[in-house]
């Protein structure tokens, strides 16, 4: 059977409220829980097929661990501070959920930076809410502009992962609204996100997922949003309060709060028939925005084109941040005749952060290789790793296994068997070449069906001769067998691991073999699943370490340096945050060796947060690269031999030490998160405090050379309407490049207490060499304002406002006085 609600071609809310007048308050409910976790229910009485949702935002998460593109991360794209940029990756994005069959990407991330250790600072965009929405918004329209659902997360206050399911962050009313809800206000006003995703963490002693002035007063009401609500993966803890407050999607599926116990909740009166109303009409709102009852067949997107590469590497180019460029080391000259590439990074780039938001990707570019490329044959790369950071075995490279001693294809042969113990006929074979198997919740449990066991096997192809360290992260049974003999089995003991996957502690086993290069080994690995709830398999491999004493020889025998260092695979991540600062391992101390032995040494970092540089006075180029997706090491190359200028200006403050930090003191309860340091965040807080940044906010150089001159607005403008202002930027270099203009104001004589100045407007202009161009920009009437918690309003007072422009936080290059007068 189905649906007779109006066609395709009547407006939103009456295909809405046609199709709503036909669910039964049975199906209305149903439809308010996951079925799987990523799918809702679909109503086959009425034709509603299920819609399915995937991870994002640094490209789609395949559930079926099909490969997609890795697009630079959230922190690289707000780098670029290029609405553009943004838009076009998020585009890209669309098109590929399309052709896997995805119809809500669950992105952008725009929570605050609050902390430089946050694990997830990778994934979000800045510390500063202003840059966050415009970004935010960017994201939102280019997703929602292919008909695939954004889903704005995390609704609110979730800034960090230590406690990330329990702790109660604590934030003043003022702050709340200035800083930690600004850009999601931003970015459901302008764009409207057609879901918006309620977080984990409590905030002021009460649940997101229950908070009704959060969900219902401020979002739905205040802020007129008509979309869907849905909460973080197992965010939901109960079912009439979480209803009540206006969750309207409980996620992921079979229902643990909502489904049965929902109705039931109805029909004892603890839920009006008026909220299921509400709460179901957004989520049919959302099967309709996503065209699954539209005649017309669906779109069938792209997956891993030549256009989508494209678009990832220019968009890894422009987020490049060139923060340091002493004696214009950078670009490199093409004619050197000997580079040296050493590092961690440089031997294992690091393109993504972990968790939720890790794609799988067939690409695995290597630095030397991009580089080998751009330089072609006759220039030597000298390679070296100098030191290891990972703290354990890293993923496994597929490219150093083979299913048959004839090294036919990449990965180690896969079979699947129906009984635990791996006995009888197999029921299906395959190629595994991730060598990492990852399912969770409803999912596990439908493929758990296929099989009950299975095993990896094929031969190992050693590189170097050594000692080899392997790795099992398994929940369930996992045993390792190198020519036959058990290198891990079950029974060895389990390595302490603070890094979890998805909120749950993955047991690590580790083993060791002397092996010679270019030698196959026969290698077999036996899985046995556990639960079905985050079954993870991982295999992980660390190649024997060598001396620095290599790194610094091809150091001093290299014309230039390329010293890759930055984090591990376990160093950004969802699940956890770090330690501390310090890059991980002993890369300071390579850093200083490596500089020490040439000058002529470029520091990269591959790194999606602020880390300590100490060595930083010793350098006299540093790059920061981000973690720049699957095309970061030919966009490495195309920036740092000048075919591309970097682009990028610091999203967030670059602090010398953690100690500096105004967030670095954590509460003795881990429960409890106090935000102590109120409106004081990132930059706002360095105006005001007497310790310096090592890297100011909005901070960036590039290629050139620019002159920003004559800012020009009105002295007076009537207090309520917008403040138009202009301002001339020069190209005085000899070089084509991209400025970034930077307009903050500050309140002079504020009623309220305010920040020295606030980022309320920003422009990207680029230029040929000699050129000079007129910027025009807008500050609009809530750059003027702060929030009133007295009254809940947003006054703008008046008087006199100082509008400072510049390249940087910390590098103001003109200032001018406006009065607002009162209306």
């Amino acid at each position: 059977m189905t649906t007779t609600y109006p066609d395709p071609s009547a407006s939103l809310d009456d295909r809405v409220a046609g199709l709503m007048a036909q669910l039964t308050l049975e199906e209305k409910v149903q439809l308010m829980a996951g079925v799987s976790s990523f799918a809702l229910h679909g109503i086959e009485r009425l034709g509603i097929p299920s819609l399915r949702m995937s991870d994002g935002p640094t490209g789609v998460r395949s559930i079926k661990g099909e490969a997609a593109t890795v697009f630079p991360v959230g922190v690289a794209v707000a780098a670029t501070w290029n609405t553009e940029t943004a838009s076009g990756v998020a585009a890209a994005i669309g098109r590929e959920a399309h052709a896997l069959g995805e119809h809500v990407v669950l992105a952008p991330t725009v929570n605050m930076m609050r902390i430089p250790t946050w694990g997830r600072n990778f994934e979000t965009y800045a510390e500063d809410p202003y840059l966050a929405g415009v970004m935010g918004v960017a994201f939102v329209r280019g997703l929602q502009g292919e008909g695939i659902g954004a889903s704005l997360k995390h609704y609110a206050a979730n800034n960090q992962e230590l406690e990330r399911f329990n702790v109660d962050a604590r934030v003043d009313a003022r702050t709340l609204r200035e800083i930690y809800l600004a850009a999601f206000e931003r970015i459901v006003v302008e764009a409207d996100p057609w879901t918006v995703m309620a977080s984990y963490n409590n905030l002021n002693g009460t649940l997101a997922s229950e908070h009704r002035h959060l969900l219902t007063t401020i979002l739905k009401e205040e802020w007129g949003y008509e979309g869907a609500i849905v909460s973080d993966w197992t965010a939901v803890r109960s079912t009439a309060p979480a209803a009540n407050a206006g969750m309207d999607l409980e996620m992921p599926g079979p229902a643990k709060w909502f489904g049965d116990k929902l109705l039931a909740a109805v029909r004892a009166g603890e839920v009006s028939p008026a909220q299921i109303e509400d709460n179901a009409r957004r989520v049919v709102r959302l099967i309709v925005r996503c065209g699954l009852m539209d005649d017309a067949p669906r779109p069938v997107g792209e997956l891993r084109t030549t256009r989508h590469k494209a678009i990832a590497f220019e968009a890894a180019c422009e987020a490049m941040t060139l923060l340091k460029n002493d004696g214009e080391l950078l670009p490199l000259r093409s004619d050197v005749e000997s580079v040296a590439l050493i590092g961690p990074n440089a031997a294992r780039v690091l393109l993504q952060g972990g968790g939720s938001s890790q794609v799988t990707t067939d690409s695995l570019r290597t630095m030397a290789e991009g580089l080998r490329d751009r330089l072609g044959p006759g220039v030597t790369v000298l390679e070296a790793l100098g030191v290891d950071n990972d703290p354990f075995p890293p993923p496994a490279d597929r490219r150093q296994f083979s299913p048959d001693p004839e090294r036919s294809g990449e990965g180690l042969a896969s079979t699947f068997f129906e009984t635990a113990d791996l006995s009888g006929e197999p029921n299906r074979t395959g190629l595994e070449r991730h060598l990492m198997r990852w399912v969770s919740a409803a999912i596990a449990s439908a493929r758990r069906t296929a099989y009950a066991s299975f095993r990896w096997s094929g031969w190992y192809w050693p590189e170097k001769t050594g000692v080899f360290e392997f790795g099992l992260r398994a929940t369930g049974q996992a045993t390792l067998r190198l020519d036959g003999n058990a290198l891990i089995s079950p029974d060895d003991p389990a390595k302490p691991d603070r890094f979890d996957v998805m909120g749950s502690l993955v047991p690590r086993r580790l083993g060791s073999a002397g092996l010679v290069a270019g030698h196959g080994y026969r290698i077999e690995l036996d899985y046995t699943p556990a639960s079905a709830e985050n079954d993870y398999l991982a295999l992980g491999v660390r190649t024997p370490a060598e001396p620095m004493t290599r790194a610094i020889e091809a150091a001093t025998q290299a014309d230039a340096v390329i010293l890759v260092l930055g984090s591990a695979a376990v160093t950004e991540a969802e699940g956890y945050d770090r330690a501390d600062m310090d890059l991980p391992g002993e890369q300071n101390a390579l850093a200083r060796a490596v500089l020490a032995a040439n000058p002529n040494t470029v520091v990269v970092l591959n790194t999606g947060s602020p880390f300590a540089l100490p060595w930083i006075d010793q350098a006299a180029a540093v790059l920061q690269m981000w973690l720049p997706g699957e095309t970061g090491p030919d966009a490495l190359a195309a920036v740092l031999f000048g075919d591309r200028a970097p682009g990028g200006r610091l999203p967030v403050t670059f602090p010398e030490t953690f100690g500096d930090h105004p967030a670095h003191r954590p509460n003795a309860d881990p429960l409890i998160c106090d935000y102590m340091e109120g409106l004081a965040i990132g930059y706002r807080f360095y105006d005001a405090a007497p310790v310096r940044p090592l890297f100011p906010f909005g901070h960036g150089l590039t290629y050139t050379s620019f002159e920003i001159s004559d800012l020009r607005m009105a002295d007076t403008v009537r207090a309520g309407e917008p403040v138009s202002l202009g301002v001339t930027v020069s190209n005085t270099g000899a070089r084509p490049g991209a400025e970034v203009v930077q307009v903050y104001v500050a309140q002079l004589d504020p009623r309220l207490p305010r920040p020295p100045k606030e980022l309320k407007a920003f422009a990207k202009v680029r230029l040929d060499p000699g050129e000079t161009r007129q910027v025009k920009l807008m500050l609009e009437p809530r750059a003027f304002a702060p929030y009133d918690p007295e009254t809940g309003t947003w006054p703008i007072d008046a008087g006199d406002y100082e509008v400072l422009v510049g390249r940087s936080a910390g590098n103001i290059q003109v200032k001018a006085t406006v009065r607002l007068e009162a209306c």
